[in-house]
């Protein structure tokens, strides 16, 4: 009987442990979102279509990791895969200010219209921080609200590993 009474103790302690640990890392947090102005997006970076175990993926991120500087990574996932051998299609870039010219391949430019968009702040450690689908749901169920029509593209702003926004140009 005692050895159940500390056990029982011991999982307590453990889960309070993690809950705390959950807590501290922002996991509690919620998505943060709202509607602002914007200008048109001019993305520079390069696509993937393949399978997520493919070196190239990663290649190309430190591709763009390289080339962006101050400015953060921006991701756009036009085909998730449900498993790791399923295809999947990004884009990989960053936010330029000038004008790119005679970019090479596999670099490309990607331009964005926009003019108001939804944006979801995630602010909380990159180990409690949700799918990507619970922020596009957070983001759809605002614009639901609003009564907004969404353009259907989802931008990641990455801006530290500790805070993301995404960003979904709302249509005109």
């Amino acid at each position: 009987m005692a050895k159940v009474k500390i056990v029982a103790a011991l999982i307590g302690l453990l889960m309070l442990v993690l809950t705390l640990a959950y807590y501290y890392l922002g996991g509690f947090n919620p998505i943060n979102t709202r509607l602002t102005d914007c200008n048109p997006i001019n993305l520079i970076g390069v696509d993937f279509i393949g399978v997520p175990q493919d070196k190239e993926i990663g290649e190309h991120f430190q591709m763009v990791e390289e080339a962006r500087k101050d400015s953060p990574l921006h991701t756009i996932y036009y085909k998730e895969p449900e498993g790791k051998r399923d295809t999947l299609h990004v884009f990989i870039g960053y936010e330029s200010k000038i004008k790119e010219e005679g970019l090479r391949k596999p670099w490309i430019k990607l331009p964005l219209s926009c003019s108001r968009a939804i944006v979801a702040r995630l602010e909380m450690s990159r180990f409690v921080m949700p799918g990507p689908e619970k922020a596009k749901d957070a983001i759809r169920l605002f614009a639901k609200e609003k009564g907004l029509e969404l353009e259907g593209v989802f931008i990641d702003k990455i801006i530290s590993s500790d805070c993301v926004e995404v960003w979904a140009p709302v249509k005109q």
